[in-house]
């Protein structure tokens, strides 16, 4: 793979780096050196804070079919290997553009323009992504994010020294994630009823994932017992997914998505997916999340 370059933006409080490869968030630092993103440590979880383009999560089979024709796409789609190339950069702000290619058609047969951008203000950090349709005909896919954050934050804490605060009340049944990362929603493993807090514990995610299919929140905030860390905030999303291995990992992600896994008993048809966006002919979508120091 092409060797990524990183860019930054600053201001008085706050260092971002940003990925060339999936233009990715790399780090996200205030001036006193406390780190908020993951760093992609390969021992636990190789990815910092990918998008995930043209599905989210895992193909039954890890194969689909489209018109016809029978394709393979990797768990969590293509976004997050592809080169962008910098459109736009000041101190505080970045736009970058991927593009389909031959490889990305031999996989998802879509022309599409994928553009990222990444806006600093103050102690928050907007992201924007914005898919467009250049082909001839209509294309149909699935969009999330999936940023993971340090937990604990500061050192001399735990993971279990944090707690997720819901901005509004979420009930609902996480479906099964089954040993081949596909969902059976007939057997939940987690209800929650009226859950505006959660406590982290490791042992939770025994059962892979906590997903919200039909999240009500508009924020998550991931707080420590001193109410300090960070504000995620995340419109025009369907689904929250939670996420953190069973292991030591330091670390956590919250996933907003548009679309999930497939059903355990999919019937391979990437046209019958849950949640596809669907654009005409030109058409364009954007979605954005933000992330807040609170400290």
């Amino acid at each position: 793979m092409e060797q990524s370059k990183n860019y930054q933006l600053e201001n008085e409080e706050v260092i971002v780096k940003i990925a060339s490869i999936g233009a990715e968030l790399k780090s996200f630092q205030t001036n006193n050196k406390i780190e908020y993103i993951w760093n992609a440590n390969p021992k636990y979880w190789n990815f910092s804070a990918p998008f995930l383009f043209p599905i989210v999560g895992t193909l039954r089979d890890k194969k689909t079919v489209i018109d016809n024709k029978e394709y393979f796409i990797k768990q969590h789609g293509l976004l997050r290997h592809q080169k962008f190339l910098v459109v736009k950069h000041t101190s505080d702000y970045i736009l970058l553009k991927n593009e389909y290619s031959d490889e990305t058609l031999s996989v998802y047969p879509f022309k599409y323009q994928a553009f990222v951008e990444y806006k600093l203000k103050t102690k928050t950090l907007t992201t924007k992504i914005t898919i467009v349709n250049v082909d001839h005909r209509s294309i149909v896919f699935n969009l999330g994010g999936h940023p993971g954050f340090n937990c604990p934050i500061y050192q001399g804490e735990s993971f279990s020294d944090y707690t997720l605060f819901f901005s509004e009340p979420e009930t609902f049944s996480s479906p099964k994630v089954t040993k081949e990362a596909t969902l059976n929603f007939s057997e939940p493993v987690l209800n929650f009823s009226n859950l505006t807090v959660l406590p982290l514990e490791k042992k939770m995610f025994e059962i892979d994932t906590i997903i919200i299919p039909r999240v009500k929140s508009k924020s998550v905030s991931l707080l420590n017992r001193e109410k300090k860390g960070l504000k995620f905030s995340f419109d025009n999303f369907k689904t929250l997914a939670i996420w953190t291995p069973t292991n030591e990992a330091p670390f956590i992600c919250l996933e907003p998505w548009i679309g999930y896994n497939d059903h355990h008993d999919s019937d391979y048809n990437f046209y019958n997916k849950d949640d596809l966006i669907r654009l005409a002919v030109n058409e364009e979508i954007s979605v954005v999340y933000q992330m807040e120091i609170i400290d």
